[in-house]
């Protein structure tokens, strides 16, 4: 009779905590399928949240393509226009006064077709609808190409323009070739702007420890505190202080750059310190390489000539 009892005894416990294990993992099971639906219907929210995302960048492109043309014609015949009176193509206009004007007037209209030509390049970079078309060239030539085009701006501002032809300077590259010299009209355009006259901006073809290859452009400028370089890094922003206010500017020239850097896979690097000047470095991925001869990375003579400048 004991032994019945202890077994009865034995075997109620048993079952109990067998009970008690399967209401456990009931309640587990009916939390687990919670959260299996609850994380089904947030994976259907942010696959819903993304496509409108993509639909919204997908229409942000048209509709910006769609205004560049829209101000493109008015902007081409503001041009061409002004461009035949200051060639007085017809005649004087018959006072120096309007001379002035007519030049103001054109070359307002060129910013304003380059600020457009920028923003429609940043959007398309970023939405993937520009592809690099690239072809072999040199790094001279991209470096050369460049400072030609920017010369004649540096010597009206009283800045000195110089290219360092380093053995990284003969390296045969396969780029874009207007994309790269974009970049680097941008940047030497920027740091001519921020440097004061008698000032130098100095372009360099580099070749890094780990292969890349590109270009250094530093300048003499008033530089930039460790905040403003890291929102630059961060994307669209303007250096606000009195030296900045100066020389307006929509700001496209850096992120553009990066764009453009980035598309083919390649990096930019922003260097600053206040009243010590500004270097920026875009490097290209060793695969763009096409002639690899070997090159130092910044060669002493860069390097002495950054700390110079």
């Amino acid at each position: 009779m004991t032994a019945g009892v202890g077994f009865a005894w034995f075997a109620w416990r048993r079952w109990r905590d067998f009970e008690k294990a399967a209401g456990h993992r009931r309640t587990t099971n009916h939390a687990l399928s919670e959260q299996l639906d609850r994380n089904q219907e947030i994976i259907a929210e942010l696959s819903t949240a993304r496509q409108k995302a993509m639909e919204l960048d997908r229409a942000k492109t048209r509709f910006l393509a769609h205004m560049s043309h829209e101000l493109r014609t008015p902007l081409n015949a503001i041009m061409g226009f002004s461009e035949l009176m200051q060639h007085q193509v017809y005649g004087p206009l018959g006072d120096k006064q309007y001379e002035e004007y007519v030049s103001t007037i054109h070359e307002s209209g060129q910013h304003l077709l380059d600020l457009i030509n920028d923003l429609l390049d940043l959007t398309r970079i970023e939405s993937g609808d520009m592809t690099p078309h690239r072809e072999v060239c040199t790094m001279r030539d991209l470096g050369e190409g460049a400072c030609k085009m920017l010369r004649d701006q540096a010597a009206a501002a009283g800045i000195h323009l110089d290219q360092i032809c380093l053995e990284a300077a003969d390296v045969s590259v396969n780029v874009d070739r207007r994309m790269i010299r974009q970049i680097l009209i941008n940047l030497i355009a920027n740091a001519i702007r921020h440097t004061s006259r008698m000032g130098h901006v100095t372009v360099t073809a580099i070749k890094t420890p780990h292969g890349e290859i590109g270009f250094s452009i530093a300048d003499t400028g008033e530089g930039m505190d460790p905040q403003t370089v890291k929102r630059l890094d961060q994307g669209f922003a303007e250096v606000e202080n009195a030296f900045r206010r100066e020389h307006h500017g929509a700001g496209l020239g850096l992120p553009l750059s990066r764009a453009i850097a980035q598309a083919h896979g390649g990096s930019m690097i922003i260097s600053s310190a206040l009243g010590e000047g500004t270097t920026i470095d875009v490097l290209l991925p060793s695969d763009v390489i096409v002639d690899a001869r070997p090159v130092s990375a910044l060669e002493p003579a860069a390097a002495e000539l950054k700390r110079a400048v």
